[in-house]
């Protein structure tokens, strides 16, 4: 009923919605501050920064609309995909499908572009300003391993929708009529498909005729009389004697 290979590129297509829809709530960059006994906290997701400063000053780009309607495409992809892995599905769906499938992957992949050059400047501008004694942390937050995570199964997902499948065909036997194949490979029987085998046909030949009889022996220099059918005449040995 299915297509292995694109039903599990589907369901990395869903995966990668899912986590790109969770990675903007929260943290893509964290940092710390240490001073004086005094420690603060900055952190940056997909909506702005926050921290618990006394003084908060500067401002950061909104990223959540773009991871948004990134996890948006996907989860749209996904379910062209799902339609598009069945094995009764038209090479139309399967196209479709391996298209919706790359414009989702590309677009996420055009917001994590945009995302990772603003991570690499916050952490070279993470510093205390009139503090030069004080100790400066950063770290990479959820959010952005969420964001990565899915940019790459997004990528994954689009690969296989867009490599060729093979469905597999039926065993067909010598004499010509396929049969279904089953689970272990095995041709299933059905009494609708099987077909009995001809039987050959011999054609019935004409008796050969008997031989001949063989006639009695003859002796060599001898020829046997053909039996007299008129009937034999008495002999008189008186008559005979007279005469």
């Amino acid at each position: 009923m299915w297509q292995l290979q694109r039903l599990v590129g589907a369901l990395l297509g869903l995966v990668s919605a899912i986590l790109l829809l969770v990675s903007p709530f929260l943290s893509l960059f964290i940092g710390t501050l240490n001073a004086r006994a005094a420690e603060f906290t900055m952190t940056i997701d997909g909506w702005g920064f926050d921290s618990d400063a006394p003084q908060q000053f500067g401002a950061v780009a909104v990223n959540a609309y773009g991871l948004i309607f990134s996890a948006v495409l996907l989860f749209a992809a996904a379910i062209i995909s799902v339609n598009g892995a069945r094995r009764g599905a038209t090479p139309s769906n399967r196209r479709m499908a391996a298209v919706f499938a790359a414009v989702a992957a590309a677009f996420t992949l055009g917001v994590a572009v945009t995302v990772l050059p603003q991570l690499t400047n916050w952490i070279d501008t993470f510093r205390p300003v009139g503090l030069a004694s004080a100790r400066v942390n950063t770290s990479i937050g959820m959010g952005f391993w969420l964001m990565a995570i899915g940019t790459v199964l997004a990528l994954a997902a689009a690969v296989i929708a867009a490599l060729p499948t093979r469905d597999r065909e039926p065993v067909t036997p010598a004499y010509g009529i396929p049969i279904p194949v089953g689970h272990q490979g095995q041709p299933m029987q059905s009494a609708q498909f099987a077909a009995e085998p001809a039987q050959p046909v011999y054609s019935q030949a004409q008796p050969a005729p008997e031989p001949a009889q063989p006639g009695p022996r003859q002796d060599a220099g001898t020829a046997q009389a053909e039996p007299s059918t008129e009937p034999e005449k008495p002999v008189n040995p008186e008559g005979q004697s007279d005469k």
